[in-house]
């Protein structure tokens, strides 16, 4: 199994190689201020600044905001719009944390009464028969497919809740 990559990190790297020599030569300038004379002169791409940052404590996933002062210095809107993008998926991050805790104590509080759920969301019998024929064995499937056949707006919410779930685990 292939280890996650850090989505700050694959930012930078993006950041990083959109950038020119030129563009290079001037974050240099700005960090002036930052990183030490010798530092900056071993300095050859823009990865190996944001590495120095990094491990000064200057820039992080969680205070991007040198780097946002850096790409507007530059006048980079592009590169400004991946670090925005960056930073909303990070809010969405936590709201699919949020979704699948929900999801976590769901499956752990309903067990065996996921029927009764199932007809809470307006779900009827015989599409309750099908998905229990379908995952005999398997409660949580059970629910995550009651969930998906539930009828408005409760379904709805029920169907973030599995998708987020689903899109994390990889169930099928």
């Amino acid at each position: 199994m292939a280890a996650a990559v850090d989505p700050f990190l694959e930012l930078l790297h993006s950041v990083s190689v959109g950038l020119t020599s030129s563009e290079l030569t001037e974050l240099k300038f700005l960090c002036t201020g930052r990183v030490g004379k010798r530092k900056l002169e071993r300095v050859q791409s823009a990865h190996e600044l944001f590495s120095v940052l990094l491990e000064q404590g200057d820039l992080g996933a969680d205070y991007p905001e040198l780097l946002r002062e850096l790409l507007a210095s530059l006048r980079r809107h592009d590169l400004l719009r991946r670090l925005d993008d960056f930073e909303a998926g990070a809010g969405a991050a936590a709201a699919e944390e949020d979704l699948r805790a929900a999801f976590d104590v769901i499956c752990d509080n309903v067990g065996k009464d996921w029927r009764r759920l199932a007809r809470q969301l307006k779900i009827s019998d015989s599409k309750i028969d099908a998905i229990e024929e379908r995952y005999p064995r398997n409660l949580t499937e059970q629910i995550f497919a009651a969930t998906l056949h539930a009828p408005g707006s409760a379904g709805t919410r029920a169907q973030q809740a599995v998708f987020v779930v689903r899109g994390t685990t990889g169930s099928n």
